[in-house]
């Protein structure tokens, strides 16, 4: 049982514990303890995350402001023009790495969804090329997803829920459709709204987009998790996502192997909690990928599903989620006042990657919210996924995570 921590202006420590013998390595990066090659000056430098905790009360000052880019305003020439979807380069997708049919093209659509217990299973979850999962406010210790859809775009997702600013920095990087309720209900004054975001392409349940978002009450009756988007129709009548495909974001080989990985059982979650296990990613040997399971209201860790629409007469199947990559992004957390919080999503910190079933470590780093994420290894190179669905954990680097090694 293996424990991860990334520390306020301290290297990350791991915790490990073999045939019940716990070993302490302290003074060293995970990336030293892990790999054993020792870090210069400038690379342990550069591999620390700079946190400001969120579990105290009081409103922790940024020592580093977030910058900021100016907000691209469409004309009305702009909005009449409707721009060619993207072609695939050689028909391999960017987000997940597979081969796609001749005719695809690259059209992200990124969809804030909620993941309050009452609001599981989701919607079309497991047709999402990409997942990053946030705390979400002060108040309780529950998570919002930011599902990119690209590969395959769903019938119906949801139950779709309000932005908060730093979903909003996160979609801007795609320059794809951001698709939201708006902005928080209870947003105070100078909170990042959505049209100071830098995002030209938002759409909420307002507008010409109103018609697309609709109520369904099959999982709740409980109103403000019934709100879901028909995503595909949106789409095919309003197709102006054309963005250019990064280059620099992720590389996919098939069989990746990594000689200083270490295989792992499950990895653990706790977000904001102080359960180190709130959220479990359990390794499947056999299908090579990682199950996940949530606690629900009452502590008890269940098996996490989703509803994928079907053209069945039920509408729907009820899948586990089941993840090919997870990345566990270490960030910079702070109160941004009582109810919200703020996660830096610039600068460079540390990374965990999970891949076929073996961990790994290195960093990610993204200049201004006008650049891209990289994911680098720990000796500099780039990231190498398996093809297939990838999950990102933003987590704050003041918990620990949990590890089970194999062995």
């Amino acid at each position: 049982m293996n424990s991860a921590r990334t520390k306020s202006r301290r290297p990350v420590r791991l915790l490990a514990l073999f045939a019940g013998l716990t070993l302490l390595f302290s003074g060293c990066s995970v990336i030293e303890t892990v790999t054993g090659i020792p870090l210069q000056q400038d690379d342990a430098e550069s591999a620390q995350v700079v946190i400001v905790t969120d579990a105290s009360e009081e409103t922790q000052e940024e020592t580093t402001a977030t910058p900021r880019v100016t907000p691209v305003l469409r004309t009305e020439e702009a909005a009449d023009a409707t721009p060619s979807p993207t072609p695939l380069n050689g028909g391999i997708s960017p987000t997940t790495g597979r081969t796609l049919p001749a005719d695809a093209v690259y059209r992200p659509v990124l969809v804030s969804i909620d993941n309050a217990a009452q609001a599981r299973p989701q919607t079309a979850l497991m047709l999402a090329d990409i997942v990053y999962e946030f705390p979400l406010d002060r108040a309780d210790h529950s998570t919002r997803y930011l599902a990119l859809f690209s590969d395959t775009l769903p019938e119906r997702v949801g139950p779709v829920r309000t932005s908060r600013a730093y979903m909003a920095e996160t979609a801007l990087e795609w320059s794809g459709l951001y698709v939201s309720l708006g902005d928080p209900e209870l947003a105070p004054e100078g909170y990042p709204l959505l049209k100071d975001s830098g995002l030209s392409n938002y759409i909420e349940n307002t507008g010409d987009a109103e018609s697309f978002f609709y109520h369904d009450k099959t999982i709740t009756s409980i109103e403000e998790y019934t709100h879901f988007f028909q995503l595909k129709a949106y789409v095919e009548t309003h197709g102006d996502i054309s963005p250019e495909i990064s280059q620099t974001r992720f590389v996919f080989e098939k069989g990746v192997e990594y000689e200083k990985g270490k295989e792992v059982r499950s990895v653990g979650i706790p977000f904001t909690s102080s359960d180190s296990e709130r959220v479990l990613f359990t390794y499947d040997v056999v299908r090579n990928v990682f199950i996940r399971s949530d606690k629900n209201s009452k502590k008890v860790l269940g098996e996490s599903n989703s509803l994928t629409p079907t053209d069945d007469v039920l509408g729907y199947s009820n899948d586990p989620i089941t993840v090919q990559n997870l990345i566990v992004q270490f960030v910079r957390v702070s109160s941004l006042d009582g109810t919200y919080r703020s996660v830096m999503l610039t600068g460079k910190g540390d990374c965990m990657y999970f891949v076929n079933g073996r961990a790994v470590f290195g960093t990610w780093n993204r200049p201004t919210l006008a650049d891209t994420t990289t994911y680098l290894l720990y000796d500099g190179t780039p990231l190498r996924l398996e093809p297939g669905n990838t999950w990102i954990m933003m987590m704050p680097g003041t918990r620990d995570i949990k590890i089970r090694y194999v062995g």
